[in-house]
């Protein structure tokens, strides 16, 4: 009876310790974490964690664009030191340019497949661990439908030409159909395996029909011209949005930077309303020297870099209202239509900063920046742009423009007779 007694005694001890164990009453004990969201106990839930892309989107990113063949060299950790020492933050690294080579060890099927890896970057890992020490935001660059290496190995992805063989462009480089789902599935694979790696960002590029060349020789495998051009690529970038919302890094896209002002698709399928639901950043290349004499009134807009630059960014940035993409434009570091230098590239990054986009990227195919231009402090946006007032009346009168072309076209259709009405019925009948 003794020993019950004892036994019984001890069992209460322990119970009673784990109950004030369980209410923290006792030194060194703490209550578990659970506790504190058990209904009716009045503390509210932890906050879901901040994913990484939402952390990246609070930063306005400033990049220098470098190929994959610059990125396997000594010069890559050369110009990463210059990028982190100067007012840039970013790279925009090729991993599959517009050769269709991927630069990278890869091991997506279809990559082996097609026999598309080039080696180019010996390292990658260690190339993105050098950005990252450094503080260097890392974006992917992936060229999507002009394929060249694709098209030879699947002549069945291949626009074609109508004379036989596969159609090439004004620099003889083959595309691939932009309404194949499988060169859709192929860049998206390679995207993730970016994302996979340790890049931050993706950028898709070359995301379009083609727009040099003979163009009426085109044939598709699978476009069929029986929605128009821009629904197409709507729907990859829909795609994207589907396929990369689960991968916690940031998506944009390269696109034309006649986008910001065209009303049609350039018959190339780019409008930057259909681009600017599906990204966080839409990218318009809207290098002064691209632009055709007598844009904006200008004999050569190449030689004024902030007038063609902030007219753009401005036009940009009203389009994207209401959208989830921002604006990050491309901008020019290199020679053409006029000698750039330390004050032509200063004047577009201040009128960029001063049209409120977020960021920007510097283009120069050979890698070979003006450094000096990026080692000063950023220039501070102006609050009141000279030309602020002139191209915000021109946007509103073309806008103005365009919605009584649409009200003058729809007045037209509903006045048109249907061509399904009633027949006039033949007399004696």
């Amino acid at each position: 009876m003794k020993k019950v007694v004892i036994w019984l005694l001890a069992a209460a001890g322990l119970a009673v310790a784990g109950f004030l164990a369980c209410t923290n009453l006792v030194p060194g004990h703490t209550a578990p974490q659970a506790a504190a969201s058990l209904p009716g106990n009045g503390a509210a839930p932890a906050p879901p964690a901040v994913s990484k892309r939402q952390q990246l989107l609070t930063t306005d990113f400033r990049a220098l664009y470098i190929t994959s063949w610059t990125a396997g060299i000594s010069r890559f950790p050369v110009l990463i030191d210059m990028a982190a020492r100067s007012c840039l933050n970013a790279v925009v690294i090729d991993i599959k340019d517009s050769t269709g080579r991927v630069g990278y060890d890869s091991k997506v099927p279809l990559v082996a497949q097609t026999g598309a890896h080039e080696r180019r970057i010996r390292d990658l890992d260690a190339i993105l661990k050098y950005c990252r020490d450094r503080k260097i935001h890392t974006i992917a660059r992936i060229a999507v439908f002009q394929d060249p290496n694709l098209a030879k190995a699947r002549p069945d992805l291949a626009v074609g030409s109508k004379g036989g063989g596969a159609w090439r462009d004004r620099k003889g480089l083959a595309w691939v159909d932009p309404a194949s789902r499988e060169v859709w599935e192929y860049n998206i694979a390679i995207a993730k395996e970016a994302a996979a790696r340790g890049f931050d960002e993706v950028q898709f590029d070359y995301v379009r029909f083609p727009t040099d060349g003979r163009l009426k020789a085109l044939s598709y495998p699978k476009y069929k011209g029986d929605v128009p051009k821009h629904e197409v690529i709507r729907s990859f970038f829909q795609y994207v949005d589907q396929q990369m919302k689960p991968v916690d890094v940031l998506t944009s896209a390269d696109i034309f930077g006649l986008t910001t002002m065209a009303d049609d698709d350039l018959n190339i399928g780019q409008r930057i309303q259909d681009v600017a639901d599906y990204v966080d950043y839409v990218c318009p290349m809207i290098y002064p020297s691209h632009y055709p004499r007598g844009h904006l009134g200008l004999k050569n807009p190449a030689e004024y870099p902030y007038r063609v630059i902030y007219d753009a960014c401005m036009r940009g940035v009203k389009r994207l209202e209401g959208k989830r993409a921002r604006m990050r434009p491309w901008l020019q570091d290199f020679k053409l239509g006029a000698a750039y230098d330390k004050k032509m590239i200063v004047d577009q990054i201040q009128a960029a900063r001063d049209a409120g986009v977020s960021g920007f990227s510097m283009w120069n195919a050979r890698n070979v920046y003006t450094e000096a231009a990026y080692l000063d402090k950023l220039p501070e946006p102006n609050p009141n742009p000279p030309l602020k007032a002139e191209v915000a009346e021109d946007i509103r009168r073309h806008d103005a423009a365009r919605l009584a072309m649409q009200n003058r076209s729809t007045v037209v259709g509903q006045e048109k007779p249907s061509i399904h009405g009633p027949r006039r019925m033949a007399k004696g009948k």
